[in-house]
């Protein structure tokens, strides 16, 4: 599939909001031409991996903005908001709005369909960081210094560190407090209008003196609170932690819509700080999830053992081809460049780098390797040029470094154990989130991804993902070692 038909696809999830099946989406290629369309086949299986998607009964589908359009949340100003007549959208309009948006460039209207303006103000980054809680507090910072509000503030001088207070962008609420007597402790209810356009409609809900949440209404409200706990706790085990607490909650909210999106519903945020007994935000190697407050997040579990026990059985999963099943082409071509970056065509080299030290190679295989290394470096040398590859090439050289050390550990423990469950599991997650931030990386450098301007920052990460791996390999490369020795023990 071509760019541009990906382009067509995506248009239309974005503003499609009825359900639909693969071969609409054939059909709606088809619309733009022969060289646009594709098959059913090819569209099912685009569809199936698009975070745009829900996948339904009987081989529909419905997008995002078919689900979250129109339907209703809440967000509660805090008292320091509320004092500076501003809202901060922050993550307090996940799971409802496209989540690529930043939130600062959302669109708000007033109950007169009046466009609301923005305004800037300060507060305490951990406040700042509560209002962004939602993209994970390791994540929070980088939204944070997104805002323009934060233009002048040098993020990676500061290695990282946000100061003690920060300039946020939202909107101002003046008009509610004027024109609709909105009060301090009372709350909004909002709907998203356009979910393409990030647009949203509020009106204020005046309940600022029911804090006890007493009578019909507040009782329905903390009903609305058990729905959303015992929700996430059943989605811990049909969906595991998710890729994101972001997925984690569209999943929960699509099942759940009928009695989560109503005129009495509570907020995420208020459901967190004050009213989850069950459930709570837990480490997730370094990473963030939703989980049962105060257990561990495993790496393995029933949302995903079906599909490990299927690859394991895979016979491409063991022998000949096993390496290249975790190294991409585009991370191979990655390695190629770095070797020229480096001025020293070694494709021996190559292989002793790329290959993990204990890779047994079939007969054949190693020469077989050498000779498409040989013919893949000699096309990408016709256009190489060191000159320009200055600013890509020192990053793609550390994180390729990072990457074989991951790779070489991630191939020793496919290798020792029929069972992921058998591993130290927290230790295990930060593996496979090392492996994945790196090959994102390597993605930025193959595609010069602002690689330049965010060349500093990039190498900071990679310095920090380096420390994190020496945190876990060694706890890792024991439990190799114990399942190997499992293996090998006498049967008296």
């Amino acid at each position: 599939m071509n760019l541009q038909t990906q382009l067509i696809i995506d248009k239309f999830l974005r503003r499609c909001c009825k359900n639909f099946t693969a071969r609409d989406v054939s059909r709606l290629t088809a619309e733009f031409g022969g060289e646009f369309k594709i098959s059913s086949k090819e569209a099912q299986e685009y569809l199936e991996s698009s975070p745009l998607v829900f996948c339904l009964e009987n081989g529909r589908y419905i997008t995002r903005a078919g689900v979250f359009t129109g339907e209703l949340f809440s967000i509660k100003p805090t008292a320091k908001e509320f004092d500076q007549k501003i809202l901060i959208p922050g993550s307090r309009c996940i799971p409802f709005v496209d989540s690529e948006i930043v939130s600062s460039t959302l669109n708000f209207y007033d109950e007169d369909n009046k466009k609301l303006k923005k305004k800037t103000a300060d507060f305490d980054s951990d406040l700042a960081i509560d209002m962004f809680i939602l993209y994970g507090e390791e994540y929070a910072p980088q939204y944070i210094v997104a805002d323009p509000a934060n233009k002048d503030l040098d993020f990676v001088q500061r290695e990282f560190e946000l100061p003690n207070t920060v300039h946020l962008t939202g909107i101002d609420i003046t008009p509610f407090i004027e024109k609709y007597g909105m009060q301090k402790g009372d709350r909004f209810l909002c709907c998203v209008s356009d979910w393409d356009r990030g647009d949203i409609r509020m009106t204020v809900v005046h309940d600022g003196d029911n804090v006890f949440n007493r009578g019909l209404e507040g009782s329905m409200r903390l009903e609305w609170y058990k729905t959303l706990e015992s929700a996430l706790q059943r989605s811990f085990d049909i969906d595991g932690p998710c890729a994101c607490m972001e997925d984690q909650l569209a999943n929960v909210f699509c099942r759940e819509i009928e009695r989560l999106c109503i005129p009495l519903c509570g907020s995420i945020e208020e459901f967190i700080n004050q009213y989850a007994q069950n459930v709570g935000i837990q480490p997730f190697g370094v990473e963030s999830r939703f989980w049962h407050k105060g257990k561990d997040v495993p790496a393995v579990g029933s949302w995903n053992e079906e599909d490990l026990d299927r690859i394991e059985q895979n016979p491409a999963y063991k022998g000949k081809d096993f390496l290249w099943f975790h190294v991409p082409p585009e991370i191979v071509d990655q390695y190629i460049i770095n070797m020229h970056f480096k001025r020293k065509v070694d494709i021996p080299g190559l292989v002793s780098f790329m290959f993990p030290k204990d890779y047994v190679f079939q007969e054949g295989e190693k020469e077989d390797v050498l000779l498409k290394l040989k013919e893949r470096s000699d096309i990408i040398s016709k256009k190489y040029n060191w000159f320009a590859d200055q600013d890509c090439g020192e990053v793609r050289e550390k994180a390729l470094a990072l990457f074989s050390k991951v790779n070489e550990l991630v191939f020793s423990i496919d290798s020792s154990s029929d069972s992921m469950g058998k591993f130290p599991q927290q230790e295990l997650v930060v593996l496979t989130q090392l492996y994945s931030h790196l090959v994102r990386i390597l993605h930025s450098v193959a595609e010069n991804d602002h690689v330049e301007e965010d060349r500093a920052a990039l190498l900071l990460s990679l310095e920090g993902m380096e420390w994190n791996f020496e945190d876990i390999c060694d706890v890792l490369r024991e439990a190799v070692l114990s399942q190997k020795t499992n293996r090998f023990k006498i049967v008296r």
